[in-house]
C-alpha cells in the first residue's frame, strides 16, 4: 500500500496504531502548529451493509467528545472526510492504557488506584451533567500519562441526549464491564458508567475481575450473581471499600450512586477510614507517578496510541509472573520469588516485579534482600505489613524467622547506617546538596525521562550518602549496561 503523507490539511508524521477498519496516525495541523492523533476509517475496507452504522458511530464519537472540554477527557478538534477516508482529529496524548498496568492477581498501589478513579469520576460527572454517557468505560479506554493524569478516550458508542443512534434495545459495550441494563437492552444513563467504574476499581484494588469467563458466563454473573467482597481478596482493605463497591455495582440501577460525585465522596471517605484520617500526601503522589510508568518490555515495542484501541482490538498486556527472575535471582530465591513478589506488589503495585529483580542480584539472603526492598515502600504501615508477610513466607518455606529485618543478615553482613536509620524511621545525619541532586537528576533523565525528578527525590529521602544515593538511582535502570553507564557518568563507575 502506498505511503500516505497527507490527509486533508493534516501532514502525516507516523502511524500510532491500525486495525481492520482504518489507521490512527500521528499528524500535524500546520494551520495552528498542533500535533494531533488522526483516527481514520477507510470506506473501501468496510462491508457496504455496515458502512452507514460505522460512520454514524464515528460521527457520534466526534459529537460526544466535541461537546466535552475537560482535562481528563481526550479532546476532539475536527471531523471530516477526505477522499475515501473519514477522520477525527483529536488531542495527541503521550500515555498508556490502564489495562497495561493491571496485572492478574496483583493489586495496584492503593493511592494510585484512588488517584486514577478520582480523575475518572470527575470526568464522568462533567460528561453526565452535559448529557453524555460513555457506555464503554473499561481499562483500555482509560489513558494514563507519565505524570499520572487520566484521560478518557473512545466515545464511539456514547449515548447523547436527543441522539437517535443508540436507543433502548441496543446491546453495545464490552461484556466484562457492562451493566445489567446494557445486557438487557434497557434504558442506560450515567449510573451505567458508574457500574463499569466499580468493576475497574475492584480490579485495581484486588488484582482480579469481579466477573470473568466467556461472554455468556459474564452476562449471567453480572445480571444474577454478587462477586466476592474485595476484602476477601485483600484482607488489608478497610471494610468500607466493600460497601462502596457493593453500591457502585448494585444490580438495580436505582440502588447505585445517583452521580459520579456521590461515588467519589464515598470513595474518599473509605480511603480516609483506611488511613486513619490521613489524606493523600506528596509521598503518595510520587508513588502514584511511579506506579504509572510504562512497564519495562523484554523487547522494544512501538507505542500504540489509545485511539487505536477500538480499531485494532488489542493492547499490550502486563504480566504478573515472577519468571522474570529466572537466571537473575540466586538459587535460594527462586522458590521464594512468587510469594515475595505478591507481598511487595500489595504495597507498591506492579512495579514490584522490576524492584525485586533489581534488588535480587546482589542480595546474600532473604533478610538482606528485604532490607533493600523496605525503602521502596512509602509508609510505616506498609513496611510493617510487608515485614509480617515476609515472616509468613519464611515460615511457609521452613526458614528461620529470628533475623528478619534485624539489621544483620543471617550471614552476619551488617546493614549500612543509612539502612538502619531508614528501618527505624530515624533521620540520616547526611544531607545531599541541591547541586548534587540537580546534576544527578539531569544525568538520570537521559535514561528515564522526566520521571528522574521523582526518582531522585525519593532516593534522597532514603539516604544522605552520595554513593548510596547514586546506587539507589542506578537500581531504577533494569539494563545492567545502562546502570554501569549511568554510574560512570556520575563518576561512580
Amino acid at each position: 500500500m502506498a505511503t500516505i503523507d497527507r490527509i486533508g490539511k493534516y501532514r502525516i508524521d507516523g502511524t500510532l496504531g491500525s486495525g481492520a477498519m482504518g489507521v490512527v496516525y500521528k499528524a500535524f495541523d500546520a494551520d495552528i502548529a498542533r500535533t494531533v492523533a488522526l483516527k481514520t476509517i477507510r470506506h473501501e475496507l468496510l462491508d457496504g451493509m455496515q458502512e452507514a452504522d460505522i460512520v454514524a458511530r464515528f460521527r457520534n464519537e466526534a459529537q460526544a467528545s466535541g461537546r466535552l472540554v475537560h482535562p481528563n477527557i481526550v479532546a476532539v478538534y475536527d471531523f471530516g472526510r477526505y477522499g475515501d477516508t473519514t477522520y477525527i482529529a483529536m488531542e495527541y496524548v503521550d500515555g498508556t492504557p490502564l489495562n497495561t498496568f493491571l496485572v492478574k492477581d496483583v493489586p495496584m498501589d492503593l493511592a494510585a488506584s484512588i488517584t486514577c478513579i478520582t480523575q475518572l469520576l470527575r470526568a464522568l460527572d462533567y460528561a453526565h451533567a452535559r448529557g453524555v454517557v460513555h457506555r464503554d468505560i473499561k481499562p483500555a479506554n482509560i489513558l494514563v500519562t507519565g505524570d499520572a493524569q487520566v484521560k478518557i478516550t473512545d466515545f464511539g458508542i456514547a449515548k447523547i441526549e436527543s441522539s437517535t443512534l443508540t436507543q433502548v434495545g441496543a446491546v453495545i459495550g464490552t461484556p466484562s464491564y457492562m451493566s445489567p441494563e446494557q445486557f438487557k437492552g434497557e434504558t442506560v444513563d450515567g449510573r451505567s458508567d458508574l457500574f463499569a467504574v466499580g468493576i475497574v476499581l475492584y480490579q485495581m484494588l484486588t488484582g482480579v475481575r469481579p466477573f470473568s469467563g466467556p461472554a455468556s458466563t459474564v452476562m449471567h454473573q453480572i445480571i444474577h450473581e454478587t462477586p466476592p467482597r474485595p476484602g476477601e481478596h485483600q484482607p488489608a482493605l478497610h471494610p468500607s471499600f466493600d460497601a462502596v463497591l457493593s453500591k457502585a455495582m448494585a444490580k438495580r440501577i436505582e440502588d447505585r450512586y445517583p452521580t459520579a460525585q456521590a461515588f467519589l465522596d464515598a470513595l474518599n471517605a473509605a480511603y480516609m477510614q483506611q488511613t486513619g484520617g490521613v489524606p493523600l500526601t506528596d509521598e503518595d503522589n510520587e508513588r502514584t507517578v511511579l506506579a504509572f510508568q510504562r512497564p519495562v518490555a523484554s523487547e522494544p515495542a512501538r507505542p500504540v496510541h489509545p485511539a487505536a484501541a477500538s480499531q485494532s482490538g488489542s493492547m499490550p498486556q502486563g504480566t504478573g509472573s515472577a519468571s522474570g527472575l529466572t537466571g537473575v535471582a540466586p538459587d535460594w530465591l527462586q522458590a521464594l520469588a512468587p510469594d515475595l513478589q505478591t507481598a511487595l506488589s500489595t504495597q507498591i503495585g506492579p512495579v514490584a516485579k522490576l524492584v525485586l529483580k533489581n534488588a535480587a542480584g546482589d542480595a546474600v539472603d532473604l533478610d538482606d534482600l528485604c532490607g533493600k526492598l523496605l525503602p521502596h515502600i512509602g509508609s510505616d504501615a506498609g513496611r510493617a505489613q510487608f515485614q509480617d508477610s515476609v515472616r509468613e513466607i519464611k515460615k511457609k518455606h521452613g526458614l528461620s524467622t529470628l533475623a528478619t529485618m534485624s539489621g544483620r543478615s543471617q550471614t552476619g553482613a551488617p546493614k549500612t547506617a543509612t539502612q538502619l536509620a531508614q528501618m527505624a524511621g530515624m533521620p540520616t545525619l547526611l544531607q545531599l546538596s541541591p547541586e548534587l541532586m540537580a546534576a544527578a537528576q539531569m544525568t538520570l533523565a537521559v535514561y528515564v525521562g522526566p520521571i528522574a525528578k521523582v526518582l531522585a527525590k525519593r532516593a534522597a529521602k532514603m539516604t544522605g550518602n552520595p554513593d548510596e544515593f547514586y546506587r539507589l538511582l542506578a537500581e531504577n535502570l533494569p539494563d545492567p549496561q545502562e546502570r554501569a553507564r549511568f554510574l560512570k557518568d556520575v563518576g561512580r563507575g
